[in-house]
């Protein structure tokens, strides 16, 4: 939950949280414009089309959201945000005071909507359902594929009528431990269409750590796939839901359904232990349901999904951040070459995340990666 005056940390996040992250941060434009002080500014070109076009407007609209915290934050939602109903009450209320009762924070309570069809069907009501929403990249090269609005759409809801078919509700857990497949989305949204909460523990889990989720959310299924490719390493998925419904059930809570994706760039179905009694291959049933779902219209305070911490899990991990080159410093030691000889013109935005990065380092990706 989080509040204007004082953010805590964030483990329950609501619908009404999806609004929170609307506003995406200044990006890196295809030129540098100008540099003083180091201070890289976006090109011209990329600024017009950017939601936040600069660090003055970015400035303004902060200020913004710090003096009236209400205002701004209700304009946000009532222009990017579809409502079957709007809040009736104030923007955000909160009580951060024990002695005053519960403590609890709110926002837009009482107003009705759903996250995936703010995702979706109001995408393809304005016209983008031929558009792709979804850009996917295998662990093999050469091997891509892509989604558009409505054949997202259309896959989203035979999984959501699939998950209600089994008796999943408003308000039931769904723990989805997938690697980075288009059914990772595809789950969430379905999840999100009709209400269910879902819970996304990292694909790199072990099996204890999965089943401690498990336990703490009592989930009426788990999303697998098989198997998946990390590099040339073949790492099996199901083989590790298997030991955490194990441990989990040792623990008071079972599982009725592990619904699995067969994965065939990783390992064959044949190749996959079963239980004919609870696992059930995705690619079997979800393909037979319809391609619409209706919609579970939920409060803004109904809640979403879960994010587990692993403090609140359990043993916390440590994170070492090593110095050896990674990959933009790896790059920069064998020369511009292996960049500059592809075409680098679709570029939009650069990312560069999950390593320690240096001022030279950075330089260097902005001005080489860059067309």
């Amino acid at each position: 939950m989080v509040s204007p005056n004082n953010p805590p940390a964030t483990t329950h996040f609501r619908h009404a949280d999806a609004m929170h992250s609307h506003l995406k941060a200044v990006v890196l434009g295809e030129a540098v414009a100008s540099e003083d002080d180091g201070v890289v500014v976006p090109s011209h070109g990329f600024s017009g089309q950017a939601l936040v076009p600069s660090m003055q407007k970015y400035m303004e609209l902060y200020k913004a959201s710090v003096q009236d915290p209400a205002k701004f934050w209700s304009g946000i939602a009532s222009s990017e945000f579809y409502w079957k109903q709007k809040w009736g009450g104030p923007v955000f209320s909160e009580n951060l005071d024990a002695t005053k009762g519960n403590i609890k924070i709110e926002w837009f309570k009482g107003g009705i909507t759903n996250v995936c069809y703010n995702c979706l069907d109001r995408n393809i009501d304005a016209g983008l359902g031929d558009k792709i929403a979804i850009y996917w990249e295998s662990n093999e090269p050469g091997i891509d594929a892509t989604l558009t609005y409505s054949q997202l759409f259309h896959r989203v809801c035979q999984l959501a009528n699939y998950l209600k078919s089994i008796g999943v509700r408003k308000g039931d857990a769904v723990v989805v431990y997938l690697p980075m497949l288009m059914e990772l989305p595809i789950t969430m949204l379905a999840c999100a269409r009709i209400g269910a909460v879902h819970s996304v523990v990292f694909a790199g889990f072990s099996a204890e750590s999965l089943a401690q989720r498990i336990v703490d959310c009592k989930p009426k299924v788990v999303i697998t796939c098989n198997a998946v490719k990390r590099g040339p390493k073949t790492i099996h998925l199901k083989d590790i839901v298997d030991a955490a419904l194990i441990e989990s059930a040792n623990n008071g809570i079972s599982v009725d359904v592990c619904l699995t994706y067969e994965n065939r760039l990783a390992q064959k179905r044949e190749s996959t232990k079963w239980q004919n009694e609870r696992d059930v291959w995705w690619e079997d049933v979800v393909p037979k349901y319809p391609t619409s779902c209706d919609v579970e219209w939920v409060d803004a305070e109904d809640p979403l999904f879960l994010l587990y911490t692993s403090g609140s899990a359990g043993k916390p991990k440590v994170t070492i951040f090593y110095t050896a080159p990674t990959l933009v410093r790896s790059l920069m030691r064998d020369g511009d070459k292996y960049v500059t000889r592809y075409s680098r013109k679709s570029l939009r935005v650069l990312g560069s995340v999950g390593e320690p990065i240096n001022p030279t380092a950075w330089r260097w990706f902005f001005n080489v990666v860059q067309v």
